[in-house]
């Protein structure tokens, strides 16, 4: 399918988020969940998610030894409280709290093939509630827009259980990206202010919570680390980057030989048949990449890359969710 018969499908502009393209990823859930069985991540094992790093269980009650229960799991003061050994008995974990973390600033509303980043943002977004909600897991976001006179540059969604947490999220993702791209195309939005966002989450998320993160991590500072090396201390984080391929490299296949290029309200003209500057271009790319790469290597974590030029479900196969 077409770029332009996807959008027609859709009934999208690729610009603005709607609700009913969100709705449809509840229908893939099975086909993600599928591919996760077949291709588990190669650091976890077993079906279930640990609500704390470590056991992957917690506790429910005690009961008297009986023949075959691991000694590890005697409770000694118990057992000298009572003079009779007992265990522990622990059960899974079936509603550990997530967040989705979506960075919708200014870098966000580009797309050069076909949709937005912000709008592909709010499309994995769904995807991961969905998924959340499948495994009985309580979903919760966090929503990070550009601030104006009139707004803290946020929204906050409490995690909550089943599909009212996720159609509480699809609601607030339509709205405040709509905003957002509104506020953009005044420009009257400031400056990204994702990092407050992740500072919110140092108090919001609990300990043990699983935190997706949403961006194009292009306007990164010392703040938005700290904050991140924060959260993983007591979190368990999963990156993903959105990409757009003319952010990449320029092709050499446009015919204009002017490109216009805006950010931040400062304009570039690139010329796509003038080799040094294209090559200027892609170093300049290529650098920030490995800056932000080794960045979450030195928190022992990796991004995962979703582009804004195809379909989530086209790409999602390679990528784990």
């Amino acid at each position: 399918m077409s770029n332009t018969q996807w959008l027609t499908t859709w009934h999208s502009d690729g610009i603005h988020v709607s609700s009913h393209e969100l709705m449809y990823y509840r229908s893939k859930v099975g086909a993600f969940q599928r591919f996760r069985r077949l291709n588990p991540p190669p650091s976890q094992t077993g079906a279930l998610m640990s609500k704390f790093k470590g056991r992957g269980m917690e506790f429910d009650e005690f009961r008297h030894y009986q023949a075959g229960d691991d000694i590890r799991a005697i409770d000694w003061r118990v057992t000298a409280r009572t003079g009779t050994p007992h265990t522990k008995l622990f059960r899974e974990e079936r509603e550990r709290p997530v967040f989705v973390v979506v960075d919708l600033s200014d870098s966000m509303h580009f797309g050069s093939q076909l949709l937005l980043k912000s709008v592909q943002a709010c499309h994995l977004a769904a995807a991961l509630a969905w998924l959340a909600v499948a495994r009985n897991d309580r979903i919760g976001a966090l929503i990070s827009t550009s601030q104006d006179a009139g707004t803290q540059g946020h929204v906050e969604l409490r995690p909550q259980a089943r599909h009212h947490g996720v159609l509480n999220i699809i609601h607030h993702l339509v709205q405040q990206q709509t905003t957002a791209v509104a506020q953009w195309q005044q420009q009257r939005g400031t400056s990204n202010h994702f990092h407050h966002a992740l500072e919110r989450l140092q108090h919001v998320a609990r300990p043990g919570s699983l935190i997706y993160l949403i961006s194009d991590w292009l306007n990164t500072d010392a703040s938005t680390w700290r904050s991140l090396l924060a959260l993983q201390r007591h979190c368990q984080l999963q990156a993903f980057q959105i990409i757009d391929p003319l952010e990449l490299a320029i092709p050499t296949s446009v015919t204009s030989d002017q490109l216009p290029l805006t950010n931040d309200g400062q304009q570039v003209i690139i010329d796509p048949s003038n080799h040094h500057q294209t090559q200027a271009y892609a170093k300049a790319m290529q650098q920030h990449q490995q800056a932000m790469l080794k960045q979450w290597q030195q928190l022992g974590l990796t991004v995962q890359q979703f582009s804004a030029a195809e379909p989530i479900e086209l790409q999602w196969p390679g990528v784990i969710l």
